[in-house]
């Protein structure tokens, strides 16, 4: 067992990285490398609400558009909410798994990666991984941190050996520091993660007095095959729920100056 854990350590590390594309341009550029790496743990992380969803969502619909085999592990029991509202033909085509406990979608991703073959996996969220027994007296938060360690053990090797992008969503841990890289997943998502982008909120669009979109800037914190700290600023859409590169109309206009009299 040792011999081909090493094995398929030695060939993730040695072969060229192969990628899933984001489904945004300016997300395939800030990684360095074209989109998600194939066989390693990409995770998506912010306060609430910041568009980690929306960029995970966007790479599933490319994914899925081209024909590939994409599953989605719902333990928040939320993402119909979440989809944009027309997403398109390729929306049908996601495997929306919603299990009960974390144990149970730990098993379903266990069994799904070892039996089919999976391009894309996304486990939605870090911050609902709670055991369902803890122990007596150990608080939530290390009890949650323990079983993502738990997951992310069972699950790195037979991602790595199924060659897909797995991509872990998680909140971000010390939401009152903006410029905290900490997670909910804990030390060891920023461990087993090769790639780390950070999704924070920004410029709040109206529309007659009511939000119509948000900026949404993503920031590389983390990357083991280029350079981090790269940066890409998005846009997303209350009214349809997409993520776009392009601002909405009345964010990109400027107000005309009044002739002068």
């Amino acid at each position: 067992m040792a011999g081909n854990v090493l094995e398929i350590v030695h060939r993730q590390f040695t072969a060229p990285t192969t990628v899933l594309g984001s489904g945004i341009p300016a997300i395939d550029h800030i990684t360095g490398i074209g989109g998600y790496p194939r066989g390693r743990i990409t995770e998506l992380f912010g306060t609430a609400s910041s568009g980690k969803s929306a960029l995970a969502l966007a790479c599933c619909l490319n994914t899925a558009a081209l024909g590939l085999t994409v599953v989605w592990i719902d333990l928040e029991h939320s993402l119909t909410a979440k989809l944009p509202l027309d997403p398109g033909p390729s929306a049908r085509d996601i495997l929306l798994l919603e299990p009960h406990t974390a144990e149970d979608a730990v098993d379903m991703a266990a069994i799904l990666l070892e039996r089919a073959d999976i391009d894309l996996l996304v486990m939605d969220s870090a911050i609902v991984m709670n055991p369902s027994r803890r122990p007596v007296g150990m608080p939530f938060n290390m009890a949650r941190a323990e079983m993502v360690g738990r997951t992310l053990r069972k699950l790195t090797t037979l991602v790595a050996r199924r060659h897909c992008v797995m991509l872990f969503l998680s909140r971000s841990y010390l939401m009152a520091v903006p410029a905290s890289v900490a997670s909910i997943g804990g030390g060891a998502l920023r461990s087993f993660a090769s790639l780390r982008l950070k999704t924070t909120q920004e410029q709040l669009a109206m529309d007659e007095g009511d939000p119509s979109s948000f900026a949404v800037r993503v920031r590389v914190v983390k990357n083991k095959l280029a350079p981090p700290e790269r940066e890409a600023l998005l846009y997303y859409s209350l009214a349809d729920g997409t993520l776009t590169e392009e601002p909405p109309a009345m964010v990109a206009e400027q107000p005309e100056e009044e002739p002068w009299p």
